[in-house]
Parts: C-alpha cells; sequence; structure tokens
C-alpha cells in the first residue's frame, strides 16, 4: 500500500476534548498512534464542524496477528465552545471504511480511494462488489476479519453476518486478494448458511466459494457495521 505522505492533520489547534472520557479515548485508540497513521483520505466540512478520515495504521502490522490496519474516524467539533467529540472504528478493507464514514453523512466521492493509493480493482466483479458493499455494508456486521501480510500477495478475509437473518445465506465471506507486483487486487464473496460452514469452508477450499445471490439493494438499511473480530467468533 502507498501513501500519500504524511501524518494526519486532524485540525484540533485550539480545541479541547469535550469530557474527560473523550480526552482519554481518543489518546488510547488516535493519539497515542498518530506518529505511525497515514492518511488515505480525509474530507472536511466547510463550516469547520466535521471532519472525516481514513488512516492506515503501520503499527497494526506489529500487533495482534490479522488486526484491521484502517482506521475510519470522525471529528465533531463544537466551534463555539472550542471542544470536540470523536467516533472511530477499525475496519479491514478500504471499501467498510467507506462505507461507515458515510453512514455518518460523509460524501462518499470525498473519501473515495485516491488514484494515487493503495492497489488498483483487478476486474469488473470487485469493482462490482466494492460499489455493493460500500452502499449496502450497513445491512451486515462484521463477525471476524484477518488481514494477512507477506509479499507478493496479502490477503484479507472478512466474515459478515446480515442485519436480516432471514434471508438466504445469511453469512457472507468477502476474500480480498492483493498482487503487490501489479498493485491489483481482486474481491470475492461466498454465501453460507451459517458461520461455521463460511470458516469451514476458508479452511478447505477444495470446492469453489459459493455464490451470492444480490438481494441486498432491495433491503432497507440496517444497523452501521459493528466492530470487527479477530478469529474464534468472539462476540
Amino acid at each position: 500500500m502507498s501513501y500519500s505522505g504524511y501524518e494526519p492533520a486532524f485540525r484540533l489547534e485550539g480545541y479541547q476534548p469535550a469530557s474527560v472520557l473523550i480526552a482519554a479515548e481518543f489518546g488510547d485508540r488516535i493519539a497515542i498512534r498518530e506518529t505511525d497513521m497515514n492518511t488515505l483520505a480525509q474530507h472536511h466540512t466547510p463550516d469547520g464542524r466535521q471532519s472525516f478520515f481514513i488512516l492506515h495504521d503501520t503499527s497494526a502490522m506489529y500487533g495482534l496477528p490479522g488486526e484491521p490496519q484502517l482506521v475510519a474516524l470522525h471529528l465533531t467539533r463544537d466551534v463555539e465552545a472550542r471542544t470536540f467529540t470523536f467516533a472511530s472504528e477499525r475496519l479491514p478493507l478500504y471499501v467498510l471504511a467507506q462505507s461507515w464514514l458515510v453512514q455518518r453523512h460523509c460524501p462518499a466521492s470525498a473519501v473515495s480511494r485516491p488514484d494515487d493509493i493503495g492497489t488498483d480493482p483487478a476486474d469488473q466483479m470487485t469493482v462490482a462488489l466494492e460499489r455493493r458493499f460500500g452502499d449496502h455494508s450497513n445491512q451486515f456486521s462484521i463477525v471476524m476479519s484477518y488481514s494477512g501480510e507477506g509479499y507478493p500477495t496479502q490477503e484479507t478475509v472478512v466474515l459478515l453476518e446480515a442485519a436480516d437473518s432471514a434471508q438466504p445465506h445469511p453469512y457472507r465471506l468477502l476474500l480480498e486478494s492483493t498482487d503487490l507486483r501489479t498493485y491489483k487486487h481482486r474481491m470475492r464473496e461466498g454465501a453460507f448458511e451459517t458461520a461455521d460452514a463460511a470458516l469451514a469452508w476458508l479452511d478447505d477450499r477444495s470446492t469453489p466459494m459459493p455464490k451470492a445471490r444480490t438481494t441486498t439493494s432491495q433491503r432497507p438499511p440496517a444497523a452501521p457495521a459493528g466492530p470487527t473480530t479477530l478469529p474464534g467468533r468472539t462476540r
């Protein structure tokens, strides 16, 4: 992954955390790793009250194996009181980080993947899946994820559970494989009846991944995607 070449500019000069709790959480989740973060995309509202970021936390590579490396961050400023609050989420895929910010009213185009950052989609199926989950990832919660390291290929695995448990094959497995020689990534989606079935296929892979039927666009929005967890299905 390539970077925009600078640490995040949060534009918090002259602002204080809105509470002691906000101060502690911002310090633990963001400020302590600020020098390890690279800005992939950012958007600031003209009135200065809100900022949206997609950040790559390079320190995650040295933490828990498979930990999500992307951070979606939404800053909200009270320009009269000169205080701020924030919300953030660690997410394993760029499209999920983008969707998380869009759910918080950030324009999608403002945090789309820049042409000079990261990798390009390898095929039209990848483009279509990224567009669909960018629009509808809030209809799923994340059961587990694993962000792999290595060269020349890296694989990110995300297991999702549909908010509407009545829909067919409510568990979706996303596999993103990145070729670091060509700087292209390919995404595929599988559909499963249970989380155990998805994880069993992932361990075996001797058969083609079961295909999903695209019905998401006809369903109403659900709650935002939940926090990521590492393999083991902790809930």
